[in-house]
């Protein structure tokens, strides 16, 4: 049987809290793909590209305070 470091009821309690909280979990989840990608496995092709990107998304949120 695997040993686990973490409790059966903290284990619960995460996957209440992840069940009421989806949008969170799903913002942290592509977050955290997003900068792996980015980190570990994108060519210089794929920055270029995402550097792109985050210059149209800049222009249509307008200038920021």
């Amino acid at each position: 049987m695997k040993q686990n470091k973490t409790s059966e009821a903290q284990r619960r309690a995460a996957d209440s809290w992840d069940a009421r909280n989806a949008e969170n979990r799903r913002y942290r989840v592509a977050k955290s793909s997003t900068k792996r990608f980015i980190i570990k496995m994108a060519t210089t092709e794929d920055l270029t590209q995402v550097k792109s990107w985050i210059a149209e998304r800049e222009a249509a949120d307008g200038p920021q305070a």
